[in-house]
């Protein structure tokens, strides 16, 4: 009896002895389950940037190789549409903004009590729906009650904030891709129906002043939609111009040669400011005189740079100090570039109303470390180079030297 219960202290130990051990031994599984779980995620996270490297690394590389070896060529071609009269014409000083935003705004908004130069009676309207691209120079309208006086007023202005920063609400992520624009195609119209009558009232060079004057504005909106606007006008003028028989010999529209060369220099300017772009090439692309496509290029590579931050700027700092550092020099007299820095979207703000659900990239939604965000990064980045397709085409119309 006195044995037995000797015994019961013993047993007890050794069975509390026995249970640390199965803990111990339980840890040291689960420690070894969870440095295994670790690993297999590391060797997957780097098995992650190795793929991204070798599906993306080789069109960027491209592009990289692609703008080195056409820089030379763009600023060339710069230099060529540079020498055209129209980028020397003279000129005022200040923003035909506040005009002009607001002259639209109510020229394309319903009839009401507000007024502006800029509305046209609805069977005017009509023109921009027709199905000739030369109706409004065959067509037998009545343009006699129509006021061009508004046109001479933008003859005061050189640049033209057509987003101002004050229209861009506070607090909110700014994407120009979908920022409301004004009506340019009623410019078009109106610069249509301008050369039309100063033809018929046989004075065509004072319309051709006014229609120029606002090709520019459009071009010094500093937008890529702007500048094709711009084109716009100016093809308008070179048309008008064919269908007469003794133009006047003082009336000298912008070439079709000018023209391509003039529209592949704007489409191409932004890949030579691009963070993709290497630093030496796009500092070359934008000092290079006359600097044609600067200011629009800096707008969509910071547009672009902008929405890449958060994820790009550990790989391309240096890249990203050039592009603000160029976009802050003050070349550009509109707000675009400071409200695109300072606002801009980016991959990691979600734009959308409530329960309007999440538009960003797919890319930008699955990101759960930032461990992540250089490969897709990478990703977006290559998707989004801009082609210098635009340029190749410019030197294949060359004559070889």
């Amino acid at each position: 009896m006195g044995w037995g219960t000797a015994t019961v202290p013993w047993m007890g130990w050794h069975s509390r002895r026995a249970s640390v051990h199965r803990g111990n031994v339980l840890l040291r599984v689960l420690g070894w389950g969870v440095s295994g779980i670790l690993l297999l995620a590391v060797l997957a996270l780097a098995a992650f940037h190795v793929w991204s490297q070798r599906q993306y690394g080789p069109a960027i590389g491209q592009f990289r190789a692609d703008v080195t070896a056409q820089v030379d060529f763009f600023c060339e071609q710069q230099a060529l549409v540079g020498a055209e009269p129209w980028f020397h014409e003279p000129r005022g000083s200040g923003d035909a903004g506040p005009l002009l935003n607001e002259w639209l705004r109510v020229a394309s908004g319903p009839p009401g009590l507000e007024e502006s130069p800029l509305r046209l009676p609805a069977h005017l309207l009509l023109l921009q729906k027709a199905e000739s691209m030369e109706d409004w120079i065959t067509s037998d309208l009545d343009l006699s009650s129509l006021d061009f006086g508004w046109m001479r007023q933008m003859h005061a202005f050189d640049h033209w904030n057509a987003i101002p920063r004050a229209s861009i609400a506070p607090g909110k992520p700014f994407d120009l891709m979908s920022a409301s624009f004004p009506e340019f195609s009623l410019l078009v119209l109106w610069s249509k129906l301008r050369l039309r009558h100063a033809i018929e009232q046989g004075t065509p060079l004072e319309a051709v002043r006014d229609v120029r004057q606002l090709a520019w504005l459009a071009y010094r909106t500093d937008t890529l939609l702007g500048g094709m606007v711009a084109l716009s006008l100016l093809t308008v003028e070179h048309r008008i111009h064919a269908t007469l028989e003794n133009p006047p010999p003082d009336w000298r529209p912008m070439s079709l040669e000018q023209q391509r060369r003039f529209k592949a220099v704007l489409w191409s300017a932004s890949a030579f400011s691009s963070i993709a772009s290497p630093v030496e090439v796009s500092e070359k692309a934008r000092t290079c005189e006359p600097a044609i496509g600067r200011c629009i290029g800096l707008v969509e590579a910071a547009l672009r740079g902008r929405y890449l931050e958060p994820y790009a700027k550990g790989t391309h700092q240096q890249a990203y100090l050039e592009l603000k550092t160029a976009s802050a020099a003050g070349h550009c007299p509109t707000q675009l570039l400071a409200s695109i820095w300072e606002q801009g979207l980016t991959v990691t703000d979600d734009d959308t109303g409530p329960g309007a659900g999440d538009e960003r990239p797919l890319a930008a939604r699955l990101i759960p470390t930032s461990a992540l965000r250089g490969p897709f990064a990478l990703q977006i980045l290559a998707s989004s180079l801009t082609t210098l397709d635009p340029l190749r085409e410019l030197k294949a119309l060359a004559p070889a030297p």
